[in-house]
């Protein structure tokens, strides 16, 4: 991909580096890794199960010269970003478009059509570094991690074999994806999503089981928008996205 080009066409974070590189690079939650710019890409972080792996795929599938993907780092209690990503490469999603095999909560990639996925899946190799995955606790909220140095050497060695195994440029047009949910920089992104998340989970609170099933659904006003109506405060908000915010919902109300 020429440097003049936009890529990468959807925001986030990451670094980017060498464009003849083969690999991607991935490290869940906030690690932190020093790596010179030609043994890479990209190189960014990932958070959250849904949002975050559809703009990875994005991005990669927009780049043919991305043939690898190493995702590295320690899984995250909850969202368990790490294990959703690998699961996908690994088993592809249901006709729910639900990673097939993923441990989190809410693994949906409600933004992208299957096609996207499909491609990605033929596209790159997902290189398991994730270390530790069993996670059973938050020792803290979100917190800034450093690579030692086993784990430095590790990954330098698996970016040199993926060099040596470079099949080159997939020989396909770049896949690009227009989707509002995707353009959001993360941080609104996490934001929006907790305050859907935190006005569901009031509804619970104060409606009976009984009226769970009934009376707390939601109205789109505009899908293209995320803009949604809470019919029982009368309150219209905004969402990065409709699709995932239904299904939060429903895995709120126990329904996912």
């Amino acid at each position: 991909m020429k440097e003049n080009c936009k890529w990468p066409f959807v925001p986030g974070d990451y670094e980017l580096g060498s464009s003849d590189s083969p690999v991607a690079i991935v490290i869940i939650g906030r690690g932190v890794v020093n790596l010179s710019r030609d043994r890479f890409n990209i190189k960014g972080t990932l958070k959250t199960e849904n949002i975050g792996i559809e703009k990875i795929i994005a991005n990669i599938i927009s780049n043919p010269r991305i043939r690898f993907l190493i995702v590295c780092g320690k899984d995250e209690f909850g969202h368990f970003p790490g294990d959703a990503l690998i699961n996908l490469g690994k088993n592809g999603v249901d006709e729910r478009m639900r990673i097939n095999g993923a441990k989190s909560a809410i693994p949906y990639l409600c933004n992208i059509p299957k096609e996207a996925v499909d491609r990605f899946m033929r596209q790159v190799e997902i290189i398991d570094l994730v270390y530790p995955k069993e996670v059973e606790e938050i020792i803290a909220y979100d917190p800034i991690y450093h690579f030692d140095e086993e784990r430095t050497k590790e990954l330098l060695k698996k970016i040199d074999e993926c060099n040596n195994r470079d099949p080159g440029p997939m020989n396909v047009e770049p896949f690009i994806i227009k989707s509002l949910a995707l353009t959001m920089e993360g941080s609104r992104i996490g934001k929006s999503l907790n305050l859907a998340a935190d006005k569901f989970a009031s509804h619970m609170l104060r409606l009976s089981s009984e009226k769970l099933a009934t009376s707390a659904s939601l109205t789109v006003v505009s899908e293209e928008f995320g803009v949604m109506l809470d019919p029982i405060d009368h309150e219209i908000f905004i969402v990065p996205s409709v699709s995932l915010a239904i299904k939060i919902r429903s895995y709120l109300t126990g329904g996912a």
